[in-house]
């Protein structure tokens, strides 16, 4: 009885490290994050109805998130950010750029091109 107490013991520890030595073996994909600095230059009730409404409806079917969507922001050095600051977050870099390059957002992004000086770059984060 005690025999089988302790090969039931062993088999669980024996499993746990077979099992974290397989996630530690395998590669994070970096996730991808996508900066957007806008100010709004044209019309605003244009620019939130015909872009603002639509946009988090695209990044969704590409795996994508909002973390920071406008918000207090302060200039440390450099340059100073435009009043508006979004940071959209994707499992990878080609999931953003697939989001970036789809119809859906092309065709919003051309409202937020038009009604504002804005900046828009995607940059890989680290592995987790």
């Amino acid at each position: 009885m005690i025999e089988t107490y302790y090969a039931a013991a062993l088999a669980v520890i024996l499993g746990a490290a077979v099992g974290a030595a397989a996630v530690a073996g395998r590669k994070a994909t970096p996730k991808a994050y996508v900066v957007t600095e806008v100010d709004i230059t044209g019309d605003i009730a244009t620019f939130q109805r015909d872009y603002a409404a639509h946009a988090q409806a695209t990044i969704g079917p590409f795996g994508g998130r909002y973390l920071v969507r406008g918000g207090r922001s302060a200039g440390i050095e450099g340059e100073p950010p435009k009043p508006r600051i979004v940071i959209s977050v994707f499992d990878s870099f080609e999931q953003a750029q697939a989001w970036r390059s789809s119809p859906e957002y092309v065709k919003i992004a051309a409202v937020r091109e038009r009604e504002a000086k804005s900046r828009q770059y995607i940059v890989e984060g680290l592995p987790e």
